[in-house]
């Protein structure tokens, strides 16, 4: 049960409003069959690496959270800026979420101040869910493993329209697949790696399972949306929001499923980077709840598509970045096994 648990928990950090709504699929996995299958496998063994890398360089320098491996591998000042960079980060992506959450409340509801309601009930949502830690994650990573794959097998019965041209485009080349599939594998195992501590209670073999069970997971849902994606490309290529704007042939119900399942994937995020950040906060150990969901809010007045836009890329890419340097190195096992080590 700690397995399925642990994947759930994982799911819903890396499956987010950005891949409910179509445009990670789109801007990653939207190439041809075989390039788009490269893609999928290169994000899914980068995402196994790091998961699996990340406690075991943990339990190595026998840290129990992010910010203490930072500490053992960069030195006090360093590990301060890089702590900062990782919290900043979950913090950004929180309030990206929040907004999210916020905005798709206020498209649901018909009440005055539907935008503040959602947003203040979602926070309270989210901050309720990650008290509980992975038990939390994993409930909602439940919700997205029952709502996210009934919205896209409903979307991929759909007719696939008329064939048109496509924009010119450069060809899906293996080396660019494999590359983009790394980087997006890279950046979301940078966005949670401050909840990775989660993994640390379980021995190798349990790990291992639950890791397996997360990438049969994924694989499966990115397949899936994979496919959506390139059997409807000529009336999505352009769309910013690729499943919403397919929704709109599924009828009411069809756009309560979508709203639904993106407002599950931005809060399920949500909770998983509220339960990463607290631990990166200078603040007592236990204490770092109320600070994390001040800053998810601060964050979350800039709106979505600012911080998406702005500030996701750049913290990404230098957190995944430092992510690599600190999964670097022998492993344990290589050590033991070494001359100097005996």
């Amino acid at each position: 049960m700690a397995c399925v648990s642990i994947a759930l928990a994982l799911l819903s950090g890396v499956i987010g409003a950005g891949f409910a709504s179509g445009r990670e699929i789109l801007h990653f996995f939207g190439m041809r069959s075989g390039a788009s299958a490269a893609s999928i496998a290169c994000a899914l063994m980068m995402l196994v690496y790091l998961f699996s890398r990340l406690p075991a360089q943990m339990e190595r320098f026998g840290c129990a959270s992010l910010s203490g491996l930072c500490r053992a591998r960069f030195g006090p000042r360093m590990a301060r800026l890089t702590c900062a960079l990782f919290a900043l980060l979950a913090a950004a992506t929180a309030g990206a979420m929040l907004s999210a959450c916020a905005e798709l409340g206020a498209l649901l509801l018909n009440v005055r101040h539907a935008y503040g309601f959602s947003l203040c009930a979602s926070l309270l949502l989210g901050m309720a869910l990650s008290a509980r830690g992975m038990q939390g994650a994993a409930a909602a990573g439940a919700a997205l493993t029952a709502l996210v794959p009934a919205l896209l097998v409903r979307l991929l019965l759909l007719p696939a329209g008329e064939a048109c041209f496509l924009p010119t485009m450069t060809p899906d080349l293996p080396v660019r697949a494999a590359a983009l599939g790394a980087a997006y594998g890279a950046l979301n195992a940078a966005m949670i790696a401050g909840s990775l501590p989660l993994l640390l209670p379980l021995d190798g073999r349990m790990r291992r399972r639950a890791l397996l069970l997360f990438a049969a997971l994924f694989g499966a849902m990115l397949a899936l949306a994979s496919c959506v994606i390139r059997r409807h490309l000529p009336a999505v290529c352009h769309q910013p929001l690729p499943f919403v704007y397919l929704s709109r042939n599924l009828g009411p119900g069809g756009y309560l499923l979508v709203a639904m399942s993106m407002y599950a994937a931005a809060l399920s995020t949500l909770v998983c980077m509220l339960i990463a950040l607290a631990p990166l906060l200078p603040v007592r150990p236990g204490a770092g709840r109320m600070p994390a969901a001040a800053l998810a809010l601060a964050f979350a007045l800039f709106g979505f598509e600012s911080l998406v836009a702005r500030v996701y890329p750049l913290l990404g890419a230098l957190c995944a970045g430092l992510l690599l340097v600190l999964c670097a190195g022998p492993s344990p096992a290589a050590q033991n096994r070494s001359p100097s080590s005996r």
